[in-house]
């Protein structure tokens, strides 16, 4: 790995190690007798439930690292329905059946063990499982996608192919969309689960080795931190922004649509269904617009008969309490005016610029979406810690003054990201 120094910023010197590393340099072929005795650990994998699941906790708690992987069901309920929990400290793979266990206090008493990390490839909704499951939220997180990724890897590489990259083996993929829950497990299915963690302790331990090399061991530390607090403080997405199309509606009908989004959240949050089944984003913009027209009646000719019995009288009740005078339309939906418009596209520009210097993708540094929050005044959590450190300076030639914006921002909750 060849290392080089790039300054960034124009009143400090901000000196970032810039990673130029061929693929081929991050390879570690493991050992014959290793994938082997791997190999057979997957092959015998089986499903556990108490007592054996007590036995294999305490074994877990005695290692520096362990492998996670979560598989549940979220095709046709709000929350997701947990399937297996799966652990491996590289060596044996353990299957927790989260059908027949629902809930695990051992489970919980690892994940929260600061004396053990947790690896995970891609957290995205295994958090909320591992919660569901053992009550707590893992402390000590590594997650191997974001790794990767501030290596120079794809942002979104999958497992399988950050695998083959880095350890020189090729587990099988495809089958995360089966019916997790369903009993018996085909032996394919349980194969297939086991094979997701028994590779995680040796990516994480060839992983760190090489950000520790590049000097961002602590990047990873850090939105790792992050990406737990997420999931603690939950989902604080206005509803409003979840349905699409809102933004190209007048101000005054927009009303309408926040509180029908808020009174779909509810519905489907109360009777554990996705948001389409309750109102699909097409219905419900109708219904605004003919609620908004003071045609309820109209509106509700929109619904299938059997959401007009199940909503009539609650949909009534949330069209009934909107006074379009006092929405505030959130900053999300609000049209961005020519000049931020350009002060975007130079934001844009400059982290893409920073992020070729990194070798990195951009969208690691700052989304689009991330940047647009920026340039309408608000400081998100990701900004606290490194990336601050590199894109302050940067980003004052798109008239954004990070240090400003924190100390205008600095309120209860203004860190959520």
């Amino acid at each position: 790995m060849k290392i080089a120094y790039c300054a960034l910023g124009d009143k400090r010197q901000t000196l970032i190690k810039t990673v130029f590393m061929p693929n081929s340099m991050l390879t570690r072929q493991l050992s014959a007798d290793f994938v082997k005795s791997a190999k057979a650990a997957v092959a015998n994998a089986t499903l556990l439930t108490s007592p054996a699941i007590e036995e294999m906790l305490h074994k877990c708690s005695e290692a520096p690292a362990i492998g996670i992987d979560t598989e549940f069901v979220r095709e046709r309920t709000f929350y997701p329905r947990p399937g297996l929990v799966q652990i491996s400290n590289g060596r044996q793979v353990w299957l927790l059946d989260a059908v027949a266990v629902e809930s695990s206090p051992l489970l919980g008493e690892l994940l929260d063990s600061k004396a053990t990390t947790k690896i995970l490839h891609s957290v995205g909704e295994d958090l909320e499982i591992l919660r569901m499951v053992g009550g707590r939220w893992p402390q000590k997180l590594f997650d191997t996608q974001v790794a990767a990724a501030m290596l120079g890897q794809p942002l979104q590489i999958r497992y399988e192919s950050l695998a083959a990259l880095v350890l020189g083996i090729e587990p099988d993929g495809g089958r995360a969309r089966s019916n997790w829950r369903k009993r018996p497990l085909a032996p394919e299915l349980l194969q297939y689960a086991a094979e997701d963690v028994i590779w995680l302790p040796a990516l994480k331990d060839r992983l760190s080795e090489l950000l520790e090399q590049a000097g961002r061991l602590d990047w990873l530390r850090e939105d790792c931190r992050r990406l737990v607090e997420r999931a603690r403080a939950g989902d604080t997405t206005p509803p409003i922004t979840r349905v699409k199309g809102a933004g190209r509606l007048p101000t005054a009908d927009l009303a309408f649509v926040d509180a029908l989004s808020r009174w779909r959240e509810s519905m489907a949050r109360q009777r554990d269904l996705p948001r389409r089944f309750v109102l699909g984003d097409d219905t419900l913009l109708d219904f605004a617009r003919l609620a908004a027209a003071g045609r309820f009646g109209q509106a509700l000719g929109k619904l299938t008969p059997k959401q007009r019995r199940s909503y009539s009288e609650t949909l009534e009740k949330a069209v009934g309490s909107v006074n379009p005078d006092r929405f505030q339309l959130p900053a999300t939906l609000r049209p961005f005016s020519p000049e931020e418009r350009e002060q975007l596209r130079t934001a844009q520009k400059i982290v893409r610029d920073v992020a070729a210097r990194l070798e990195v993708e951009p969208a690691l540094l700052a989304s689009k979406r991330e940047l647009a929050r920026l340039v309408r005044g608000e400081y998100p959590d990701w900004l606290h810690g490194w990336r601050k450190d590199i894109l302050s300076d940067p980003l004052r030639a798109a008239s954004v003054n990070i240090s400003d914006l924190a100390e205008t921002n600095r309120s209860p909750g203004s860190s959520a990201g």
